[in-house]
């Protein structure tokens, strides 16, 4: 009741919702009505069908036969879907070079004069689930390969994608993992050029072949385009690294509570606030939405206070990090998160480039390492729309401090600051730029890294500080992400869980509980563990059976 005066009494100053919630009712609104639509026809018409059996999962408002479950990332298997097509053109004697790169999928190029004969050799194509989406202009539409030679709007569409269905619970994965291919015909020019265009999308004829490494796969390649090494992607080692604690462990917290006492702390404290270390099961949806949707990542490093979950089994891609390792002896045991981002750094064996993950940030579709890194391997940087306070008193909350910090350090060593602060969603990160900071801060980082609780001298290191010292050194660059912050104590939940789960287009979200309003919302724990499931159906590897 409260929220709903303040928000009349905003729309009598303004004359209008505040744009973001206007936003947010509108376009959930719409979205849940289409969906609806959508599920009513999907139930209503008959699956798409290609091949014989194969699970039935939804896209949009047809249900489609599936080749089973994603069982791989998406990047994996699109590449595995381009090996498996490209092999059987090739087997066909139909040559076929590699192009580019678009999202997950890879890009190959033919001979417009093959069409025909691709077609045929695609339509003995084996197993369930193989389709060809078709574009021509602004029209699409997608046929199962067996009928695909029968089609005219394929034979004579502009490019295809091919590819064999999967199922993330029910729905379906589609062109997403596909294989995009475009055909090329001598133009004016004289050149190859590729058809539906008249643009720069052209090279000789006499281009020399070459060989593209990618993945675990050489593929046949031309010179014109340099996948391999091109200087557009970038293509060095990334790390993912988690900070989280099981709020919820007997031993931790007689930890918590005994060293409270002993610093004189006391438990109703904002920084000690419960809702700051509750889990939710956050982690084991988190690794699986980077085992579907960053099927790059090298190495995911978890730090944390000598725990474990239990349905945590031993993985290659998997360490586990303890405190021990990387804090100092007499600032232990620590519950400050701002000690623990501050010694990130500090992780054996941590690539130069990594991603540092809250355990309640998701990643919300398939991301390529561009999107955290530029090709040339600076850091991109994902200012928000949250300005700094501009003032601080005993009630000033510590990520506010933290981030007043900062801005002071940064005044001091370059004269100038960041206007705002970064968005809370994963935060790309250069390792010599946090041990240059220690080297140049020294006094600052020491005292975050030995303060056991948050407290108001503390620097934001890892999820604020760096990144803007990495910008003010030429290290990173200003840039942005689709991402969207999901407050558990929000009366709003719903909408926010929809907006991510029917509208889309969010690279990131984060589901973030603070404990500022303690009211308990009717099925609250319910509704996000459902939206968790629904979104991330699939076990990742490294899962055992065992329970949280």
């Amino acid at each position: 009741m409260i929220r709903a005066n303040l928000l009349l009494q905003r729309y009598r100053l303004d004359g209008r919702l505040p744009p973001v919630v206007k936003q947010l009712y509108v376009g959930v609104a719409r979205a849940r009505l289409r969906h609806f639509v959508q599920s009513a026809q999907a139930a209503l018409a008959p699956p798409l069908k290609s091949g014989q059996g194969g699970e039935v999962a939804r896209i949009g408002s047809r249900r489609i036969n599936t080749g089973g479950p994603l069982n791989h990332s998406t990047d994996r298997t699109a590449l595995d879907t381009a090996h498996l097509v490209i092999d059987q053109l090739s087997g066909a004697g139909i040559d076929t070079f590699v192009v580019t790169r678009t999202g997950d999928r890879l890009v190959i190029g033919m001979a417009e004069s093959e069409r025909d004969q691709a077609l045929l050799a695609l339509t003995s194509m084996s197993g369930p689930g193989w389709f060809l989406r078709w574009f021509k202009g602004r029209r699409s539409g997608i046929v199962s390969l067996s009928q695909a030679p029968t089609r005219r709007s394929v034979v004579r569409a502009r490019r295809w994608v091919v590819f064999q269905a999967k199922r993330l619970g029910s729905r379906a994965i589609t062109s997403d993992v596909g294989l995009v291919v475009t055909f090329w015909a001598t133009g004016p020019s004289g050149m190859l050029e590729l058809v539906g265009t008249r643009g720069h999308e052209r090279f000789d004829s006499r281009s020399a072949p070459t060989v593209e490494r990618v993945g675990a796969r050489s593929l046949a390649g031309r010179i014109a385009f340099p996948l391999a090494n091109s200087l557009e992607h970038y293509e060095g080692p990334i790390d993912f690294v988690y900070t989280w604690v099981d709020g919820s462990d007997e031993a931790w917290l007689e930890s918590f509570r005994g060293t409270a006492q002993a610093f004189d702390r006391q438990l109703d404290e904002d920084a000690l606030n419960p809702a700051r270390f509750r889990t939710r099961d956050e982690l084991r949806f988190s690794l699986r939405s980077v085992w579907m949707y960053c099927g790059w990542v090298r190495r995911i490093f978890i730090v944390t206070a000598g725990q474990q979950p239990l349905w945590l089994r031993d993985h290659p891609m998997i360490t586990i990090v303890d405190h021990r390792e990387i804090l100092p002896v007499d600032g232990l045991p620590t519950f400050n998160s701002h000690a623990i981002e501050a010694s990130l750094h500090q992780i054996a064996g941590l690539a130069e480039h990594f991603v540092y993950f809250n355990d309640d940030m998701f990643v919300a579709r398939p991301l390529r390492p561009e999107h955290f890194f530029e090709p040339n391997g600076l850091a991109r940087v994902f200012q928000s729309g949250a300005r700094v306070p501009g003032f601080e008193d005993e009630q000033t909350i510590a990520v506010d401090t933290a981030a007043i910090r900062g801005r002071e350090l940064l005044a001091q060593r370059f004269g100038r600051v960041m206007e705002t602060k970064p968005h809370h969603s994963p935060y790309p990160l250069l390792r010599s730029v946090m041990r240059e900071i220690q080297n140049e801060f020294p006094e600052d980082i020491e005292a975050t890294r030995r303060s056991r609780f948050r407290s108001a001298s503390d620097l934001s290191t890892a999820a604020s500080f760096a990144q803007h010292y990495g910008f003010a050194t030429g290290r990173g660059v200003l840039s942005s992400i689709s991402t969207e912050y999901v407050h558990v104590e929000s009366p709003r939940l719903t909408w926010h869980l929809d907006r991510i789960r029917l509208v889309g287009g969010v690279d990131t979200f984060c589901i973030n509980e603070t404990g500022v309003d303690s009211r308990q919302l009717p099925d609250r724990e319910e509704k996000i563990a459902a939206f968790l499931s629904e979104m991330y159906p699939l076990t990742a590897p490294w899962e055992s059976d065992a329970a949280s």
